[in-house]
């Protein structure tokens, strides 16, 4: 018989739910449903999640009625113990059968290799859609990642926001249930002020229709976004054409997203002088203040207009759009104010303000921060063989901005600020250009500092932090990481290796731990290499590097973070060769011989003595390792790693036949330390790469 199958839907509908997090949250709901149903084996087409500034809500069509019924086998008691000697029912027999709702006699016997018991086979009728959906809906609702839930009137459910209805429907049908202390039922809302009385869902199907028409909500957050989207194109392009095109990131979309139930865009002028003030300061007022989207002309230069998202289909669009220009003008006042205010002091007159501003309590003020900064900077450029003194400069520089007006007010323009005040000041550009990029990259996937200057600056920063908090034991432990250390390692790692920076990476730490003088508790910098360099091993796995090529690498203890990217892309590549996997099944078998008979470093630099050679396959093989030696001596140290292999995959024959042909552990004293000295010399070249006994080749 078929199953019966219908659309079902659940609506929460809240106060207004934070918009940064709407989307993370509509999509967890959907995915902790949908596990749900996967484990309860509640069979439907497909699932999709809807979402507005009040409700969040879960379509899932064609869900089965009930669970399929499933077949149980339950065992009782042994047939020894399930029979007196007469052959009648013991009392574990009938208990069992009595536990079973059967007698005796309709009990079966299951014959196992471990024996004979007494047994029923029973089918359990999967239970209903009505009997499972609220407890799934309850515990989807429990397993959202909210951080910090709260409570409403007198009751002790808790939510992100305060919850006022819920719905759950099954086709037309309401499953009766009380959630979050809420009784289930048919009735939503509509828009705040376009649609005041409640609107009743006749059926599952008929969601996103019935709000839409007559509720005002477009409940879809795909369709929402799209629409603010093209609307916010549409009007640009319909105020200004081709000349010019408003900026839409991601996260400013999303969250406007979660604004607003009922789009409707519209543009808004400010007034010219107000370019004058730093474009960031600008579209960090439009952006992160107003939730305005900037306006740009076709060069990417900042106009002075801004669209924003409305909530509401004005019949007075001039007073809606007056107000928005009201409130943007006094935040850009205030910008302007702060920055004219700044430029009246130099960035050098701000240190002694830093003074009075703490760093962290054991690691000092700021001032001490950017004295190390100096000298570190410094360091780092002039190893990339940079300009000392604008690394000491920028060093010194580089937190003055955090006692501005502007920074103050504006937080995301740390870095920013201080590059423009530097300019005004009269400082180099690589200067003032570096203090912008010290906070490059800022998560995963940033762009990187474009300077040398820059990228000097953005390590030394980082790596101060590493050292000082390394040193006073406050490490990083599970997920706490109050000072962001792992993404300051990562930083690190990103710029050596994507500049292709071949620093030493222990060397800059060292450097670094001598800035504090006797701050820190632990001077040893070890578990700070250590911790910078774990973070290569997830990063490579991000670029589908082998676990066993990285393993192969990381068995050197290389320091230097480039020199460990180029061997890693070596052994990558030489993996792939058709000799990698004799070659590495050599290398093992060489391992095994030198490790038992000779430490594998004495001798590797001695003289192979080419009179004790006797077999023409050792012959042959030492031949090939002395020819091809000043050209793999000369391509390791242009770090060309992968010639250096491809030099070594050449050798793959002789290597066979090397083993094939020649006892290695002959009685001849001389003889075999002559040939231990031969493979020991082998593995030393490939070893200078990297170990390949660890690659796994088929």
């Amino acid at each position: 018989m078929a199953v019966k199958k219908e659309n079902f839907l659940v609506e929460i509908h809240t106060e207004e739910l934070p918009p940064k997090a709407l989307s993370r949250l509509a999509k967890s709901f959907l995915q902790e449903i949908e596990t749900r149903l996967q484990k309860a084996k509640l069979e439907y087409k497909e699932a999709e999640f809807y979402a507005t500034p009040r409700r969040l809500a879960v379509y899932v069509k064609a869900l089965a009625a009930a669970q399929p019924d499933m077949s149980a086998e339950r065992r009782g008691p042994a047939i020894g113990a399930a029979f007196d000697a007469n052959g009648k029912p013991t009392p574990a027999c009938v208990g069992f059968a009595r536990s079973c709702g059967v007698t005796p006699e309709q009990l079966t016997r299951i014959k196992t290799p471990q024996g004979e018991w007494l047994g029923l086979q029973q089918t359990i009728a999967g239970k209903s859609v009505q009997e499972l959906m609220p407890t799934i809906i309850t515990e989807a609702l429990n397993a959202l990642p909210i951080p910090k839930r709260m409570r409403w009137g007198d009751g002790v459910e808790e939510f992100v926001r305060p919850v006022h209805s819920i719905i759950m429907l099954y086709g037309d049908e309401v499953i009766d249930a009380e959630i979050l202390g809420v009784r289930t039922g048919r009735d939503t809302v509509g828009h705040r002020f376009h649609a005041k009385q409640p609107i009743s869902i006749p059926k599952a199907s008929a969601y996103l229709k019935r709000l839409e028409k007559p509720g005002f909500v477009i409940a879809d957050f795909e369709r929402r976004k799209a629409m603010i989207e093209q609307q916010a194109n549409d009007i640009v392009a319909k105020a200004f054409g081709d000349d010019a095109r408003v900026v839409i990131s991601d996260a400013l979309l999303d969250e406007v997203t979660g604004l607003v139930e009922w789009p409707v865009a519209i543009i808004g002028d400010f007034d010219q002088r107000f370019l004058d003030v730093p474009a960031e300061a600008l579209v960090s007022a439009m952006q992160d203040h107003q939730r305005y989207f900037a306006i740009v002309d076709k060069n990417g230069k900042l106009m002075p207009h801004f669209v924003t998202i409305s909530n509401i289909d004005s019949r007075d669009t001039q007073s809606v759009i007056a107000g928005n220009e009201r409130v943007l003008r006094a935040r850009l006042s205030d910008a302007a104010f702060f920055y004219e205010t700044d430029k009246k002091q130099l960035l050098t007159e701000r240190l002694e303000a830093l003074k009075g501003v703490v760093f962290q309590a054991k690691l000092g003020t700021l001032y001490e921060k950017a004295q190390r900064l100096s000298q570190l900077t410094k360091f780092i450029i002039q190893h990339m063989h940079g300009d000392a003194t604008d690394g000491a400069r920028a060093g010194l520089l580089a937190k003055t901005d955090l006692t501005t007006a502007m920074v103050g007010e504006f937080p995301e323009l740390q870095g920013i600020a201080g590059s423009y005040y530097a300019q005004n000041d009269g400082e180099k550009t690589a200067v003032a250009v570096a203090l912008k990029e010290q906070y490059l990259p800022r998560f995963s996937g940033d762009a990187l500092p474009a300077t040398a200057l820059g990228a000097a600056l953005a390590m030394a920063e980082r790596l101060d932090t590493l050292v000082g908090v390394f040193g006073i034991n406050q490490a990083p432990t599970g997920d706490k990481d109050p000072f962001s250390l792992r993404r300051a390692a990562l930083g690190i790692l990103r710029i050596l290796i994507e500049h292709k920076i071949n620093l030493d990476l222990e060397k800059l730490l060292q450097f670094s731990a001598q800035t504090y003088a006797d701050k820190l508790a632990v001077n040893d910098v070890t578990p700070v290499l250590t911790f910078i360099l774990e973070r290569l091993k997830p990063w490579y796995q991000e670029q589908n590097i082998n676990p066993d090529v990285f393993a192969a690498v990381a068995a050197l203890g290389i320091t230097r973070p480039y020199d460990f990217h180029l061997r890693i892309q070596a052994v990558q590549n030489f993996k792939q060769l058709p000799e990698a996997a004799a070659l590495s099944a050599a290398y093992k078998r060489i391992n095994n011989i030198l490790e038992k008979n000779i430490d594998a470093h004495v001798g590797a630099s001695d003289k192979i003595n080419n009179a004790l050679l006797e077999a023409q396959a050792e012959i042959a093989l030492a031949r090939e390792m002395a020819n091809m030696h000043a050209a793999i001596d000369s391509l390791y140290h242009a770090s060309q790693y992968g010639q250096v292999l491809i030099q070594l995959a050449g050798l793959r024959s002789v290597v066979d036949d090397f083993f094939d042909q020649v006892m290695v552990m002959t009685d001849d004293k001389p003889l075999r330390d002559n040939r231990l000295l031969l493979l020991a010399q082998l593995r030393a070249s490939f070893f200078q790469i990297a170990d390949i006994a660890m690659l796994q080749t088929s």
